[in-house]
């Protein structure tokens, strides 16, 4: 695997078509996986309007659990189904094939409630495999969300 990470694009905030023509140009040489999140300024949104009708040459994860994509952040239930919802929308697709928590505190994580939340998301035809993305003391530690 071959992977563009979304951070920059968003945070420098570049427009659509340098956006397009980078990526289309990567995906035509083998890149096949995007990764992003809903607190990656326009990223999401750029990513969505750049590529989502090649959907189909690469691999797409984002993470979630940012109140409104601000970078706050906003562990609850409600919360999280909106946000992925919103990230949805922004890459204008069904489906991402990995969604994570981004950086969700430990004690987040041994409640529960979250990794339900992305449970649901993957029944529901959301996301094919759930994680984590972090560098928090929850990083460290091994935990299993996803078969």
């Amino acid at each position: 695997m071959l992977g563009f990470g979304g951070a920059e694009i968003g945070f420098e905030r570049a427009d659509v078509a340098t956006v397009r023509r980078m990526l289309d140009e990567a995906l035509d040489a083998g890149l096949n996986v995007i990764d992003t999140a809903e607190c990656y300024g326009d990223s999401e949104s750029l990513l969505g309007r750049a590529v989502a009708g090649r959907r189909r040459d690469y691999h797409l994860f984002t993470k979630c659990g940012h109140y409104e994509g601000t970078g706050r952040d906003d562990w609850r239930p409600a919360s999280l189904e909106r946000g992925i919802a919103r990230s949805l929308e922004r890459l204008r697709t069904d489906h991402v094939d990995l969604l994570q928590l981004h950086s969700c505190p430990e004690d987040e994580l041994r409640r529960g409630d979250v990794i339900a939340v992305l449970e649901r998301a993957r029944e529901r035809g959301q996301t094919r495999f759930l994680g984590y993305s972090g560098d928090n003391a929850a990083g460290g530690r091994e935990c299993r969300l996803s078969d």
